[in-house]
């Protein structure tokens, strides 16, 4: 039998809190699942390392195909990480669930912080995303995978 040691109390209440801090990016996460799941969509829970929701689906596709920031495939929304059917590794989900910690942590502000550090780097003259703090976080994160 394959049986997980058991997490200690403040862990489930630091995982409790952290999901009503991200609760309102997890709103709009959840409102972009929505399509994604009435279309031929999946959805499955991610409990380890830490809770996500993930949604895959052929709308998933065409919407991360599609993004204003160029071709993604996998994106988290506070606890929800909606990404495309083939494109959803190992290492990808670890990255996201990395930007859903992040979310957790930084909670409603963290989509601006996200992009503070973007433009931080661009005033720098460095590239948005690649030199972005939380994206460098989420690539180191998929090293320990």
């Amino acid at each position: 039998m394959n049986r997980r040691p058991a997490r200690h109390p403040l862990s489930w209440l630091a995982t409790a809190l952290g999901i009503i801090w991200a609760s309102p990016l997890t709103a709009f996460g959840l409102l972009l699942a929505l399509p994604v799941i009435l279309q031929r969509g999946k959805m499955h829970v991610v409990r380890e390392p830490g809770f996500a929701l993930v949604a895959r689906g052929p709308f998933a596709d065409a919407m991360l195909s599609r993004h204003p920031f160029g071709v993604m495939n996998a994106m988290a929304l506070g606890h929800v990480v909606i990404a495309m059917r083939d494109g959803l590794s190992p290492r990808v989900l670890v990255h996201e669930l990395a930007h859903v910690q992040q979310a957790a942590r930084w909670g409603i502000v963290f989509p601006f912080a996200y992009l503070a550090s973007s433009a931080w780097a661009a005033i720098r003259g460095k590239d948005a995303y690649w030199h972005n703090r939380f994206e460098i976080a989420a690539r180191k994160a998929e090293k320990h995978f």
